[in-house]
């Protein structure tokens, strides 16, 4: 073998000693360059979630306010319809009372004179008389189903219920203050009074004053 064929089998073995290097370099240097892709691709997923996680706290965030602000206003609306219902049923109810009171005040005069009339007939067994005290009942009668009901006059005087016409002197210190007498029937509808009765109030005084 010739000097210049030992020269080039050492150049192609030094090409060879120093490709080798160079190739595990690049496989390393490839390695990395994935590594780094796959840790970005990561960073850049769970960015992705945390602000589609965001995103969906907000909207179900809005979403219950609107469910709370609809819920709000379904109880002022049930409220509203409550109170609207009951002034409606009060609004009927004294609608229905002073169509009831009038009517009471027009005829109330018609059955005080037919009860005049009964105590003016002397013969209490006659057929008149019986006559005119059935109709006067069945009158008496129909005003109660109005409501209409008599003030009792006795008992001790109430100024809410009774009006005094006059104070008299009595000898029973027991009837101080109590009504002795009724001078005109008093009557309440539907528990108001719309005629207070006129009555005589007694007045004790001893013998020492």
């Amino acid at each position: 073998m010739n000097e210049e064929n030992k020269d080039k089998i050492k150049e192609n073995c030094r090409d060879a000693d120093s490709n080798k290097p160079k190739e595990e370099l690049n496989s390393e240097s490839n390695g990395n360059h994935r590594e780094e892709g796959e840790e970005k691709d990561w960073k850049m997923l769970y960015e992705k979630m945390r602000a589609e996680h965001e995103t969906m706290l907000a909207e179900f965030e809005k979403a219950k306010d609107e469910i709370k602000s609809l819920a709000e206003e379904a109880a002022r609306a049930r409220a509203d319809y409550y109170n609207l219902r009951n002034r409606v049923e009060r609004d009927r109810e004294r609608d229905s009372k002073l169509a009831a009171e009038k009517a009471v005040r027009d005829l109330l005069p018609v059955f005080e004179n037919l009860e005049r009339v009964c105590g003016a007939i002397e013969d209490k067994e006659g057929s008149l008389y019986k006559g005119i005290m059935m109709v006067a009942n069945q009158f008496w009668s129909a005003m109660e189903n109005l409501g209409l009901e008599r003030i009792p006059a006795e008992g001790e005087f109430d100024p809410a219920l009774h009006e005094a016409v006059s104070v008299e002197p009595v000898s029973d210190e027991a009837d101080d203050g109590h009504i002795i007498d009724e001078l005109r029937k008093g009557y309440k509808l539907a528990g108001r009074v719309i005629r207070a009765p006129q009555v005589r109030i007694g007045k004790y005084k001893s013998n020492r004053e």
